[in-house]
């Protein structure tokens, strides 16, 4: 991924909506074919994810620390961490700006209750922006200051650590779609988007269907957050189906997809600990900041009340066993 940064006064909103993936679990899935692979074909995936691994690492650069020394996360101790999830829509039309985090979701998960609270972040929330001074929408801390900007402003507006990120691109949707072959997912509203029409009921999508269904959010009474459930629905059904066993000859696809369309700070180490550690905590609890939307300057921004925010906080930092 191209991580020049890009003068601030060169951004532009694009009016495109999109949105992405929750992608360490999909580490975690490419991952889990080691152990249904066996023998020599074992140590040949594990070399080919090591690799991926490698060629996607990036750490998360100069970020404020909300941990204290004795918080430090050690995943082989199972200390309660925090990942975030972002979605940016480079890639997708022929893109290759940097462009915004359109999908942004803080996961925080803990062994100990045995649950991960996955809280989407809307786009238009109204933020400070931190490093540029300045309130604005929250997914323009990347396009003005790249991964280092967007973890700050987040660990500022709900006062809690990121301790690690994942970042992709939209091409990586339509391709993880296609490479296992589509997928089907109910739909609850009739509607029609770039040419593509979902009825209600199950719907089979490939990847250019796939965009379409989860960038729907103006003929949806729910907004941003219809739009979120449409995500959550293609996560599950991708994960679902590439855990069958016909998959398991497919995992180059995937590693390939990944290294032309993600970056993250976690490690093999890290998501090998992950897997063998944090099992007990896929208990998924969806989490969302509503606000109330407002315009202001001629914009359309959703306003977080101090006191909702407050109490997101105190649920995520409970989460991360930090008093």
């Amino acid at each position: 991924m191209n991580s020049d940064e890009p003068e601030l006064h060169r951004h532009h909103h694009h009016k495109h909506h999109k949105k992405t993936w929750t992608l360490w679990k999909i580490i975690l899935l490419v991952l889990g074919i080691l152990v249904l692979a066996g023998g020599a074909f074992a140590a040949k995936v594990y070399y080919d994810v090591d690799q991926t691994a490698k060629t996607v690492y990036k750490a998360k650069g100069k970020t404020q620390n909300k941990r204290k020394a004795s918080q430090t996360v050690k995943l082989n101790k199972k200390t309660p961490f925090s990942i975030l999830l972002l979605g940016t829509d480079t890639g997708e039309l022929g893109r290759t700006e940097k462009g915004r985090t359109d999908t942004m979701i803080l996961a925080t998960v803990n062994p100990q209750t045995k649950q991960t609270n996955m809280l989407s972040i809307a786009r238009d929330s109204r933020v400070t922006i931190t490093g540029y001074g300045q309130k604005a929408k929250i997914n323009a801390a990347y396009a003005y200051g790249g991964i280092p900007m967007a973890i700050n402003t987040v660990q500022s507006f709900l006062n809690v650590p990121v301790d690690y990120y994942v970042l992709m691109n939209m091409k990586g949707l339509e391709q993880l779609v296609d490479a296992v072959g589509g997928v089907t997912v109910d739909n609850d509203l009739d509607f029609t988007e770039s040419g593509h029409h979902f009825p209600v009921g199950s719907v089979t999508l490939d990847g250019e269907d796939a965009l379409a269904f989860s960038r729907m959010r103006h003929q949806d009474t729910r907004g941003d957050f219809g739009r979120q459930l449409r995500q959550q629905s293609i996560i599950q059904a991708v994960l679902k189906k590439s855990t069958s066993l016909n998959m398991v000859t497919e995992y180059s696809k995937f590693l390939q997809i990944l290294e032309n369309n993600m970056q993250t700070n976690l490690t093999l180490k890290d998501v090998l600990n992950i897997q063998q550690n944090y099992g007990d905590a896929m208990n998924f609890k969806t989490k969302q900041l509503k606000g109330t939307g407002q315009m202001i300057d001629g914009q359309s921004f959703q306003v977080m009340s101090p006191d909702e925010v407050s109490n997101m906080s105190t649920l995520l930092r409970n989460q991360l066993d930090l008093k």
